[in-house]
């Protein structure tokens, strides 16, 4: 989207000079009077999808609503930007020269003095700068293919999806596909198939895969009792001999000790990160472990030991594979935010936790289908090893669609269904 500002004495010049600039299909955003003539902002392949979100529209507003405004954002920028390079210009002029520095200061140049009002020049070009990706973001928001005035149908499938809480921008990329001439069933199964084929999903055990694996993710998302289930799981296959537990939360007190008593369970040994024990030198101990687990502290990116533990797998002389831990009841935005925490690791994978406690999972499907991790297990409970499972082509959107009709039998479940005088009681006041 290619936005312009244009200024005439006349508007008949002014859209002369839009048709040669931009062509006979730029569309018009706004056009006001001002001192000496007129000013036209002017597009070229204007979206108005993406102009809403650059303004920050929350709600659906008017194409002229947002013309306007998204009008107005760029023009600001424009003058902010025509005054930061008019300053530059000014400090261009007016900064004296090194040896008129030098003679001002009582010194010769040969030591090197930097010219006053350097500086200031560098802070303003640094300025532009920043002004010009504030611009470029104005005009670059994520892409939504467009869905003009949606048939009857395009809308019922456009509801129910969002009825399942996956994002407003994917929904709309799905529906597009969605033609009038279908039928509802036809067109369900062309959306469930596109959600197939968009989440990625890991085709093997990652146990049976014999390496170092390493869960990260935020405090809270899992980590340590998906390890236990894990480790489990490989015990019941291949026995205890030839895996081994690790833990690199030596910042929190008695963190270890969760992973200990499944160590103690699966007589299987846990080896601590600390002062006197690195990464690398436990896994170097490790060597003749077919599978290592490394579990993580679940730490921010504000806490000053967050890097430290990244670089400690990132650097490994041994081959570390990371998965990210995401929990299914957490927000869309969340959800993605702490896959930005971890990128700089590069997970090659990602286990969803905690599904028994979600109360939808289309935050979970738009997460999968935009960070394109493989899903490599979902957990649905405290059970060590029952409840930990691979994900089926399929299934998370089956999941999605089951949860979704049990909520809603509860919510709407009348007084007259209820089986006892007490459930009646507990449905009506609900």
């Amino acid at each position: 989207m290619n936005v312009k500002r244009f200024f005439s004495s006349s508007m008949q010049d002014a859209l002369k000079m839009v048709r040669e600039e931009l062509g006979a299909d730029a569309m018009i955003l706004s056009n006001e009077k001002v001192d000496g003539g007129v000013e036209i902002v002017a597009a070229l392949d204007y979206d108005e999808e993406q102009a809403q979100q650059s303004v920050g529209l929350g709600a659906p507003a008017s194409p002229t609503k947002v013309a306007r405004l998204h009008a107005q954002k760029h023009m600001k920028l424009q003058d902010e930007l025509g005054r930061a390079k008019k300053h530059i210009e000014d400090v261009k002029r007016n900064r004296p020269t090194v040896a008129n520095v030098g003679q001002a200061d009582g010194e010769n140049n040969s030591g090197g003095s930097v010219p006053a009002g350097w500086e200031q020049l560098t802070d303003m070009r640094a300025e532009i700068e920043s002004l010009r990706g504030l611009i470029q973001q104005s005009v670059a928001a994520p892409t939504i293919k467009p869905v003009d005035a949606p048939s009857a149908l395009q809308e019922d499938v456009l509801a129910r999806l969002e009825s399942l809480c996956i994002s407003k921008t994917l929904c709309h990329n799905l529906v597009a596909a969605v033609r009038e001439e279908e039928s509802p069933e036809s067109a369900w199964l062309k959306v469930e198939n596109e959600i197939e084929r968009a989440i990625p999903i890991e085709h093997g055990e990652i146990i049976d895969q014999g390496c170092v694996i390493a869960l990260v993710g935020p405090t809270g998302s899992g980590k340590t009792m998906t390890i236990g289930k894990m480790a489990a799981r490989y015990v019941m296959k291949f026995g205890a001999e030839s895996v081994a537990l690790v833990t690199t939360d030596r910042y929190r007190i008695a963190a270890h000790e969760q992973l200990k008593v499944f160590g103690r369970i699966l007589n299987v040994p846990v080896h601590s990160v600390d002062e006197q024990n690195t990464l690398d030198g436990i896994l170097d101990r490790l060597s003749d472990k077919r599978l290592v687990l490394v579990d993580t502290a679940g730490l921010m990116p504000n806490d000053k030991c967050w890097a430290q533990q990244l670089k400690e797998i990132k650097m490994s002389a041994h081959r570390v594979q990371p998965y990210l831990v995401m929990s299914a009841v957490g927000q869309y935005q969340v959800m993605c935010a702490n896959y930005n925490h971890y990128r700089m690791i590069n997970p090659v994978g990602v286990i969803l936790t905690k599904m028994d406690e979600a109360v939808s999972l289309g935050e979970s499907i738009s997460f999968l289908m935009e960070c394109q991790l493989r899903v490599a297990y979902y957990t649905d409970g405290q059970r060590v090893p029952e409840d930990i499972h691979r994900l089926e082509p399929k299934g998370l959107l089956t999941q999605a669609e089951a949860l979704l009709n049990s909520s809603q039998r509860w919510v709407t479940i009348s007084s007259q269904e209820a089986e006892s005088p007490s459930e009646a009681v507990f449905s009506h006041s609900a």
